[in-house]
Formats: C-alpha cells, sequence, structure tokens
C-alpha cells in the first residue's frame, strides 16, 4: 500500500462519519490543525486506539512481553512467584459499520526468576509441592469487538451503548516526543480477570496518516486467578502479571528461544488471522 492510498485510506476512515470535514481540536493539548485526528470525536479515537494497539490494515501485529507474576495473598505483601515471557498476536479486522473485530493468539512460557531459564517443574514457595509447568496458551474461541459503542468480547450477552462513548473509554497523556494511551481490557461480567493497558508511542507516529500502524511499547497489568498447574486451588489470594510489553514488525523478531518454543509446541498460534 503506498504512501498515498494509506492517506486516503485513514482520512476516508476518520471522516466517514464525521461531516467530511478537516477542523480538528485536541482536549487538554490544544488545537492543532496538523493533527488529522481528534481524540474527543468517537470515530476518531476509535481509529487512534486501533493504530496504537495494532494496525488498521488487517495483518498481524506481533507482540512480544515478558515479566514477573506476582502472588497477592491476603494480609502478605506481593511474592514475585515466577517469570514469564511470550508472544501475543492481535489482528483487527474492520467491518462495514465501522467496527473492528479484533482476534488474538497468545502463548506464555514460564522462567525461574533468578536465573531467567525455561522451567519444566516449578518448586511453589506458597504450597512446597513441585509441580510440572505447563504453557499458559489462551483458547477462548471469542473475538473481541470495538466500536464507537465501546468494547466487548463476543460472548458478553450485554449490549453496546446507544450512544457513541469510546472517548471517554480511553485516556491520553502526552509527553513530549511520547503519547500513552490508557485503558481496560473488556471481560464479560462476573469474569475473575482483569487488565489495565498503557501503550506508549510516538505522537508524531499517531498523527502521521500514512501510518496505519504506530511501533509502541506497553505495560500491561492483568490481575488473574493462579494457573492450574499451580495446584493453588486452597490458597486464597490471586496473581498480577507485571511487565513490558513491544510490538513488532514480524514474529521473526521475537527472541530466538521464544520462537523456537513457539515453532516446535504452537505453530498455529504464529497468526491471529481467522480462518475462513
Amino acid at each position: 500500500m503506498n504512501a498515498l492510498s494509506r492517506r486516503n485510506f485513514l482520512l476516508t476512515s476518520a471522516y466517514a462519519t464525521a461531516g467530511l470535514t478537516s477542523t480538528v481540536s485536541l482536549p487538554a493539548f490544544g488545537k492543532d490543525s496538523s493533527r488529522y485526528l481528534d481524540l474527543q470525536n468517537p470515530e476518531d479515537a476509535l481509529t487512534a486506539m486501533i493504530k496504537m494497539r495494532g494496525s488498521l490494515e488487517a495483518v498481524d501485529c506481533p507482540h512480544w512481553y515478558c515479566g514477573t507474576i506476582y502472588a497477592v495473598l491476603p494480609g502478605k505483601s506481593p511474592l514475585a512467584l515466577i517469570d514469564f515471557e511470550g508472544s501475543e498476536i492481535d489482528y483487527y479486522a474492520k467491518q462495514a459499520d465501522g467496527s473492528y473485530k479484533a482476534y488474538g493468539a497468545t502463548v506464555s512460557f514460564f522462567k525461574d526468576t533468578q536465573t531467567g531459564e525455561f522451567l519444566e517443574t516449578f518448586k511453589n514457595p506458597i504450597t512446597g509441592r513441585t509441580v510440572e509447568v505447563k504453557p499458559n496458551s489462551i483458547s477462548v474461541k471469542a473475538h473481541y469487538i470495538y466500536s464507537i459503542y465501546g468494547s466487548k468480547r463476543s460472548d458478553d450477552e450485554r449490549a453496546l451503548s446507544t450512544t457513541p462513548i469510546i472517548q471517554n473509554k480511553l485516556k491520553w497523556r502526552e509527553s513530549d516526543p511520547y503519547i500513552w494511551l490508557n485503558m481496560r481490557r473488556a471481560y464479560p461480567a462476573n469474569s475473575p480477570f482483569g487488565e489495565d493497558q498503557s501503550v506508549q508511542g510516538l505522537t508524531a507516529d499517531l498523527f502521521n496518516p500514512d501510518l496505519l500502524s504506530v511501533p509502541t511499547t506497553a505495560s500491561p497489568t492483568y490481575v488473574a486467578p493462579w494457573l492450574s498447574w499451580m495446584d493453588m486451588n486452597e490458597v486464597e489470594g490471586h496473581s498480577v502479571w507485571a511487565g513490558p510489553a513491544h510490538k513488532l514488525q514480524n514474529v521473526t523478531q521475537y527472541p530466538r528461544q521464544l520462537l523456537d518454543r513457539m515453532e516446535k509446541y504452537f505453530p498455529e498460534k504464529l497468526t491471529a488471522k481467522p480462518s475462513a
């Protein structure tokens, strides 16, 4: 896709339902006619979010991530339990109504917090038991829906809003030359999972109409029950996953050891493109 067609694609997406106006304003950051996106406008806010998290073009967007899982127990300080490293690939497909269907493929492998070595077994410091370590492959068949009317997982029976609200669900912060997007992942009601996502990119990249995807780093915080293989069902508490993520151009940019494991054990997870 050449620069001219990219520009036309973005401008068409941004203004198709905005009266074809090119006048933009940016709350809190002042008016700047050089910015083709207005982050208070629902359509523009949705476009900006997709650019930061994935791509406006329907392609795989791989993210390499790593970090530490902390055990949070009642009345005790968080305990660094185990490290993780993994692959999350996002694929955003624009729909006729302007919304996006978002598909994902995610796998996490686990490492020793001291040596950084991939683990086959794990001696749990909380239970004292040694257990077999298993990769964490997200197998939920549902996809996500992102719209000017909000976002949800496709298996969530709750309806989206009837009025545009996406611009109110996204928090934007700027400090030259960077811009941050902060948002929460949508889960069905009563889900025990939660995730807060903070994504950083260059302000100039976000407001460049020739770019369909912004190169970003992120710092997600994921709250979840204990992993099933940890054999901690009787332990009161929960886990918190914390660590950085980096959007890459393709999976060949993953660390060699991670890519080797993905190719050996989860080759089908090296794309998030939905099957026909």
